[in-house]
């Protein structure tokens, strides 16, 4: 069976409510619709702790999903390519693609 990518992750601190004064935290870690969630803590510190902890259990930083790709990952890599073969230094992407028209280097 093969296996695929998910398509995204999120790793969070959340409150217990965010209408009252007295809240408590907790870490929730998503992996593809899939939630874990830690113990809740009268601290944020002491979730954002638990949180660390429940990520390494779950090897949270080496799952690589479909978001991290970005859409078009190819189109980021020649828009670069074509940025560096251009010279510019101002951080303009505009008119890289224009092959017979001019782009001003004026950051105005």
């Amino acid at each position: 069976m093969a296996t695929s990518k998910p398509c995204q992750k999120t790793s969070q601190v959340l409150p217990s409510n965010f209408h009252l004064p007295e809240k408590q935290y907790a870490g929730f870690v998503i992996i593809e619709g899939k939630a874990e969630v830690t113990d809740y803590f009268d601290s944020e510190d002491e979730a954002e702790l638990e949180l660390r902890c429940l990520e390494k259990r779950l090897s949270y930083e080496t799952i690589k999903t479909i978001e991290m790709e970005g859409m078009y990952p190819e189109r980021a890599t020649i828009v670069e390519e074509k940025y560096q073969a251009s010279g510019r230094t101002n951080g303009l992407y505009t008119g890289l693609n224009m092959q017979d028209g001019e782009v001003s280097n004026n950051p105005t």
